[in-house]
């Protein structure tokens, strides 16, 4: 989760971005506080403190993301990117900033972590940061075998697995906004 908002927030810099909005899942969920601390650490290595202001909080559904992005517009001046921490706030920012007439990408980027199914087909289709989900459920396999075969309890192990950056149309550099 760390890595995969890291990269993103990378992405976004490297296009220009300096006034990015994160919309998050709830405080007490611990992908929610990875996500969030991977962004604010590519923000504040590339110098760039955007303050507490830029950081909504909310539920991981789609009315969240809808209900976060119109809190964040209401901020002047309005980010020039919003990362999303999960799909379904993607999905909820892009039915605010559509209702609102902003369009994606050429108002405002917008990035999510975490693919969408092909069903939920979205214009532009966001660039997101992808889990390796087959990885983690084989690694997961993994340590449920290896645990069934030795039956002495096992020390906790923290498996960390890289995230999957998938550019596509939801982003574009700050001077063609």
């Amino acid at each position: 989760s760390y890595g995969g908002s890291y990269a993103l927030t990378q992405y976004l810099l490297q296009l220009g971005h300096r006034r990015i909005g994160i919309l998050s899942g709830p405080q007490t969920v611990s992908t929610s506080v990875e996500r969030v601390q991977g962004c604010i650490d590519a923000m504040q290595e590339a110098n760039i403190e955007n303050g507490a202001e830029f950081v909504q909080f909310g539920e991981y559904t789609v009315e969240g993301g809808y209900s976060m992005m119109q809190q964040m517009l209401a901020r002047q001046p309005h980010p020039t990117a919003i990362f999303a921490t999960n799909n379904f706030i993607a999905i909820g920012a892009l039915q605010h900033l559509r209702k609102v007439g902003l369009r994606v990408p050429q108002d405002i980027s917008l990035v999510g972590f975490d693919d969408l199914p092909l069903s939920w087909n979205t214009e532009p289709f966001l660039t997101v940061a992808v889990q390796p989900a087959y990885q983690i459920g084989q690694q997961g396999a993994d340590l449920l075998m290896d645990r069934i075969a030795n039956s002495a309890a096992a020390d906790p192990q923290e498996i960390v697995l890289p995230a999957e950056l998938i550019i596509r149309q939801s982003c574009q550099p700050i001077g063609n906004q």
